[in-house]
């Protein structure tokens, strides 16, 4: 071929070996996090610690609303853990439903044209 050819070429092939050597590992280790349900596991175990505190959160703002108002609640009242338990239950299964879209997103490809309307500066 030429010389423009030939240094066109091997400008391609040393930036591929570029990217297949730095950025390569990297992409791969995100999709597999992505696709091996590793993220939904470890968010999912961080969802008891999360409504515990938000829920002694609003029982301690309860307690003090209560407090400044003279008012005292009922010992028998769960009605605070009932919404504890459907606020877990909730926030786990949206948590499943959000990591089941993630994954059809990247089988099928989902979020190529937002990709390349960023890349490009286009408007959604």
């Amino acid at each position: 071929m030429g010389y423009a050819a030939d240094t066109f070429a091997q400008i391609t092939r040393e930036s591929y070996q570029d990217w297949k050597n730095r950025f390569y590992p990297k992409q791969k280790e995100l999709m597999e996090l992505a696709t091996n349900g590793k993220l939904l596991q470890e968010q999912l175990g961080r969802v008891d610690e999360n409504n515990a505190n938000a829920l002694r959160s609003a029982q301690q703002a309860t307690a003090n609303r209560n407090a400044r108002m003279g008012v005292s609640s009922n010992a028998n009242d769960n009605s605070q853990g009932l919404r504890a338990a459907l606020m877990t239950a909730g926030t786990e299964n949206g948590l499943r439903e959000q990591e089941q879209a993630r994954q059809m997103g990247i089988l099928t490809g989902a979020d190529a044209g937002l990709r390349e309307a960023i890349k490009t500066g286009g408007g959604m």
